[in-house]
C-alpha cells in the first residue's frame, strides 16, 4: 500500500465491525504479533503493518518524527477504508506513536492496549545512565555509518526527543479505556536501575486515563505477546468490550 509516495507492507484480515490496529516496537516486524493477531482475527478485523524501513516497507526518505509517523498511519487507515474508531495495540516504542496518535486523532481511537510500552519521559530518564566512554564512541561511530549507508538512515530513534516534545504539545489524551500490560522479568542485558525506571513508568502510563487497568505478565520480559500471547489476547478482548460498552 502506497501512502504519500511511501510503500508500506501490511496485512488486513479477519472479520469484525471494528478493527484492531497493531503498532510494532522499534525496528520490529509485524510478525512479532502473529500469535496474538491470529486469535484476535477470529472475532475482529486486524491490521498489522511495518513502518518505513522495516520488512518490505520502503525505507524512509525523511526524518521520522512522531508527527510524520502518525500522519503516515492515519493515511494508511484512510487508504484502506478502515472505519473508525479503532482499538490500538502498541508494543515498546510503538506506544510512543500510539500515545501521539490518540492525542492527534482522539475520535479515531476506541481504546489503547500498551504492551510493555515506552512512556515518553522514560527515554530521557534512562539516557541519564550513560554507558562507558568507549561504548559511547563505538555507538556514535556505528550510528554515523548507519545514517550514511543503511536503510535506517532516517531512524525513528534519531527524532525521539522531537517526538516527546510533540506529545507534550499535542492535545489532551482522550478519555478512553487503557490497558497496560507489563513484563515482570528483566531482560538480561538491561541493568537493574534501568528496569526499575521502566517499571515505574509502566505505572505512569496508567495515569493517561481514568479508565485504565494494569496487567502483569510474570513469565515475560519485553515481549509478552510472544511469551504469554493468551494473556495479551484476553486483555485486548476485555479492553475492547470495555470500550464499546462505555
Amino acid at each position: 500500500m502506497q501512502t504519500n509516495n511511501i510503500e508500506l507492507e501490511y496485512k488486513l484480515f479477519g472479520n469484525g465491525k471494528n478493527t484492531i490496529v497493531f503498532l510494532n516496537g522499534f525496528r520490529m516486524n509485524f510478525g512479532t504479533w502473529e500469535k496474538v493477531s491470529s486469535e484476535i482475527s477470529i472475532e475482529h478485523s486486524v491490521l498489522v503493518f511495518n513502518r518505513s524501513g522495516i520488512g518490505k516497507s520502503a525505507k524512509a526518505t525523511a526524518e521520522q518524527s512522531g508527527e510524520i509517523v502518525v500522519k503516515e498511519i492515519h493515511r494508511l487507515l484512510s487508504k484502506l477504508n478502515i472505519t473508525s474508531p479503532c482499538l490500538f495495540v502498541a508494543h515498546s516504542l510503538g506506544g510512543i506513536f500510539a500515545n501521539l496518535y490518540a492525542r492527534t486523532y482522539p475520535n479515531d481511537v476506541l481504546g489503547l492496549v500498551f504492551v510493555d510500552a515506552t512512556h515518553p519521559l522514560e527515554i530521557a530518564e534512562i539516557k541519564k545512565n550513560k554507558p562507558p566512554f568507549i561504548i559511547r564512541c563505538i555507538n556514535d561511530t556505528l550510528k554515523s555509518v548507519e545514517k550514511t549507508f543503511d536503510k535506517f538512515k532516517y531512524s525513528e530513534d534519531e527524532c525521539i526527543k522531537e517526538t516527546v516534545i510533540q506529545i507534550q504539545n499535542a492535545g489532551p489524551f482522550p478519555s478512553v479505556p487503557v490497558a497496560v500490560i507489563s513484563g515482570e522479568k528483566k531482560i538480561p542485558f538491561v541493568s537493574e536501575q534501568e528496569f526499575s525506571v521502566h517499571k515505574g513508568y509502566q505505572l505512569n502510563l496508567l495515569k493517561l486515563s481514568s479508565k485504565s487497568k494494569h496487567y502483569q505478565c510474570q513469565q515475560s520480559s519485553h515481549f509478552p505477546q510472544i511469551t504469554e500471547p493468551e494473556k495479551v489476547v484476553s486483555v485486548i478482548q476485555s479492553t475492547f468490550i470495555q470500550a464499546v460498552s462505555s
